[in-house]
């Protein structure tokens, strides 16, 4: 079986996992992130954790650092970086492509940041909150005050 489809396996099988056990407990998700958009997360961050129980653990670094910790199976749940290093992941099957979301425009019309789950995300559902949540109207509001654009 070809590594992709051993992979979207694993995924399902996780979300089902997942919503069998329900609320049982709250997630840890490690989310990886680019430098940018720390002053956004920082923000966000107790937003989340306080309205779904779920905790985070943010670290952050430069772009180039994000793609490799993703491609190499590193338990990642969130990576959020620029739209060519997410495409790149997302045509590599190491970013599951349904979850890449766009998150905000730069300053520069050409820096595009999505967020997305990875293929080695330990908490599937979890995960999916809080991209709905970075996405959301919370979200965009506090990605707007920190002068960057939302699509």
């Amino acid at each position: 079986m070809p590594k992709s489809a051993i992979r979207i396996y694993a995924v399902v099988l996780g979300l089902l996992a997942g919503l069998s056990s329900g609320a049982a407990g709250a997630a840890e998700l490690k989310v990886l992130s680019t430098e940018a958009m720390r002053p956004t997360l920082q923000e966000l961050g107790p937003a989340f954790e306080a309205a779904s129980g779920n905790k985070l653990v943010i670290a952050y670094a430069p772009d180039a650092d994000i793609e490799k910790k993703v491609a190499s199976d590193e338990t990642i749940d969130i990576a959020i970086l620029t739209k060519p290093g997410a495409d790149k992941l997302v045509k590599n099957a190491r970013i599951v492509g349904g979850t890449a979301e766009v998150l905000a425009k730069g300053p520069s019309p050409d820096v595009v940041y999505v967020v997305g789950a990875s293929f080695a995300c330990e908490q599937p559902l979890a995960a999916k909150a809080l991209i709905d949540f970075l996405i959301g109207p919370a979200g965009k509001k506090v990605i707007q005050a920190k002068g960057l654009q939302t699509s």
